[in-house]
């Protein structure tokens, strides 16, 4: 109930780090747990590139060129969001980071249990290692799934295939638990909208151009070679490019794929730089008699060397970066301000907070998303969070931003976001229970200040808090009977409700084919903006509610006419002692009590028990596995290869 009027938390978004951390924080401080876990794809990377290396059976120095190299991809400057490198990471994309790593080993580790073919430890560790990295990230598993086929190019047999199907699984159904439902409930996300990345730029930035030259040279030198170990790298780059250009429909921005072909570069000129390696290592021979192994381990540790000097002098960004985000918000020079706002918001009374979107006001406490952590500081829910797309009510959240924000911004391309319209904002907030503003824009503030519906309660710095008026009621009789329509997209199709004001004393009906609804009159989706108006006449009211996390009970007098429940719709949700719920305007719940008490209560859904039963028959498999090879272990007897 935290963010954007209720949310299915974690549901959309990656469990693992999280799981890590509340794990780790059994033994160490959460704070440190925290800190721990969102670094450890940066820390992790070096070794999987050199894992990598290893267990492809790469010739030496690959291995340890990989390593140093993936450490210069870590302090790419280029961008801050797309992921794997050390700014992504601190930008908030440490599940990427992670998921990242442990795609490069467990393409290693499934190299080799190919090879064996065998139910033993190394089988164990695969299926857990794509456990891990699917609940890390989704992107990097799509990745990932589109390279592992590069590998069947080298080990083409009947029980290497076979050992690659049971990996997948069984390690894709220990994660049963969370992606059976995040597939089942996809529709009930926002769709971003993302406009593809195509510039020469973005592909190839300008850090990256050297490297490529030599991965180039990389490339020619495998073929040349006929190493077949450095065939799924092709299949990897090859596969990956096409990705980023091929059409995702708005759902999968391309950008994301770019760390991937980063790094592929990186590991190219890593292979490159194993023909300058035969050179130097010859030269020194013939020269200066230097023996081989010598000579090897210092033009490893030179490319090492200048690596180092070269991150040190020219980025200096992540040093910066990690020193502000870890320092945490009590070192900022405006902590008190930014404690004094939380601690007079925790003594108000209960209520949703929604604040301007104000960058330069806001990032002097730490972050431009200070105020998304209020539910964290207080007793208070807030609106906006910091996975949007993992919401139903992202949209009308950020349309209410637009309204009270003149710098406002949303990624949400489909939308035309009004500019500044407090008037109607404040209108918004009521229809949404929103019951406190916070507001820093001068303009801004004298204008909420001088509408009615809004009365000051402080200002703090910058920063005035208001309380909006209304019955701050998350259960409300309907005033007028909703009016219903069928339609394929809800969001696209209620938006422009959603912007005239006029409209929204009617409410709209996503008509899904319940019998129920047919009593409601059924309009054309294109005729939202123009909904009939019909009072609804009840003379009845709600007496009592009670709003907790995954239960809503309310008790009403008006039995047999429409509630509408100001919280986001989703399926998880069901009603006892009503009719419901339904999906209604903007991205709430509609229920028709037929009794006084009426509990709506969050519970699994058939997706959630089957995904559930599936993660305990996968860990059933793993667990007898186990035994099975501890049996082994100690008796001397071999366990049996999955093909004969």
């Amino acid at each position: 109930m935290g963010a954007f009027c209720g949310m299915p938390v974690l549901t959309f978004y990656l469990p693992f780090p999280f799981i890590l951390i509340a794990l780790l924080s059994k033994i160490i401080p959460y704070l440190i747990a925290f800190k721990l876990i969102t670094v450890l794809g940066i820390f992790l990377l070096p070794l999987s590139a050199y894992i990598y290396g290893k267990l492809f059976r790469f010739r030496s120095p690959f291995p340890q060129l990989a390593a140093v190299l993936a450490t210069v991809f870590l302090f790419m400057k280029s961008y801050s969001i797309y992921g794997a490198n050390i700014m992504s990471t601190l930008a908030g994309e440490f599940g990427y980071s992670i998921s990242f790593a442990l795609v490069f080993i467990f393409l290693g580790t499934l190299y080799r249990g190919m090879e064996r073919g065998k139910f033993d430890w190394l089988f164990i560790l695969n299926c857990l290692l794509l456990m891990a990295l699917v609940m890390s990230h989704l992107i990097t598993t799509i990745c990932l799934l589109l390279m592992i086929p590069g590998i069947l190019i080298v080990r083409r047999d009947g029980r290497a295939i076979l050992y690659a199907i049971t990996v997948l699984a069984v390690g894709l159904g220990l994660t049963a638990f969370w992606s059976l439902p995040f597939v089942d409930k996809l529709p009930w996300t926002t769709n971003w909208g993302w406009v593809k990345l195509l510039t020469f730029n973005a592909l190839f930035p300008s850090e990256i151009r050297i490297p490529m030259v030599i991965a180039v040279v990389g490339m020619i030198y495998s073929f040349r070679k006929r190493d077949f170990v450095a065939l799924p790298l092709f299949w990897a780059t090859f596969v990956l490019v096409v990705l980023y250009f091929s059409p995702t429909g708005g759902h999968i921005w391309n950008a994301r794929i770019l760390p991937f072909i980063y790094f592929l570069i990186y590991l190219w000129a890593a292979y490159g730089l194993l023909l300058f390696h035969n050179v130097v290592v010859y030269m020194f021979k013939v020269l200066f008699a230097i023996p081989t192994n010598v000579s090897r381990r210092f033009f490893t540790a030179l490319i090492a060397v200048i690596v180092g000097i070269s991150v040190i002098i020219y980025s200096p960004t992540a040093a910066s970066w990690a020193k502000w985000n870890y320092s945490g918000y009590e070192s900022k020079p405006d902590w008190q301000q930014y404690r004094q706002i939380l601690d007079f918001l925790d003594e108000l009374p209960p209520g949703r907070v929604i604040n301007e979107h104000d960058n330069e006001r806001i990032s002097k406490f730490g972050t431009p998303r200070a105020f998304e952590l209020i539910p964290y500081w207080t007793n208070k829910p807030t609106i906006v969070n910091t996975v949007p797309v993992a919401s139903f009510t992202t949209v009308y959240a950020f349309i209410n931003l637009a309204e009270l924000s003149p710098k406002t911004y949303s990624g949400i391309t489909w939308v035309d976001f009004p500019s500044v319209n407090v008037a109607q904002g404040i209108t918004h907030l009521q229809l949404m229970n929103i019951r406190y503003l916070i507001e820093s824009t001068p303009e801004v503030v004298d204008q909420v200040a001088a509408d009615s519906r809004a009365s000051i309660l402080t200002k703090i710095g910058d920063f005035s808090i208001f309380e909006i008026s209304g019955n701050n009621r998350y259960v409300e009789v309907l005033k007028n009977r909703p009016v219903r329509i069928i339609t394929d997209n809800w969001q696209e199709s209620t938006v422009p409700w959603y912007l005239n004001e006029a409209d929204l004393q009617v409410p709209i009906i996503w008509d899904r084919g319940e019998e129920v609804l047919k009593e409601f009159k059924i309009i054309d989706a294109s005729d939202v903006t123009a909904p009939p108006v019909d009072p609804a006449n009840s003379t009845g009211d709600v007496i009592s509610e009670k709003i907790e996390n995954e239960k809503i009970t309310f008790e009403t007098t008006a039995i047999g006419y429409p509630h509408i429940i100001k919280v986001s719709y989703f399926p998880n949700w069901r009603v006892q002692g009503a009719d419901g719920p339904f999906v209604i305007s903007p991205s709430f719940m509609m229920v028709i009590p037929r009794q006084q008490k009426v509990t709506l209560t969050y519970v699994p859904t058939v997706s959630n028990i089957a995904g559930d039963i599936i993660t305990g028959i996968g860990w059933l498999v793993i667990l007898a596995l186990l035994i099975l090879n501890i049996y082994k272990s100690i008796t001397g007897r071999k366990v049996k290869y999955i093909v004969k």
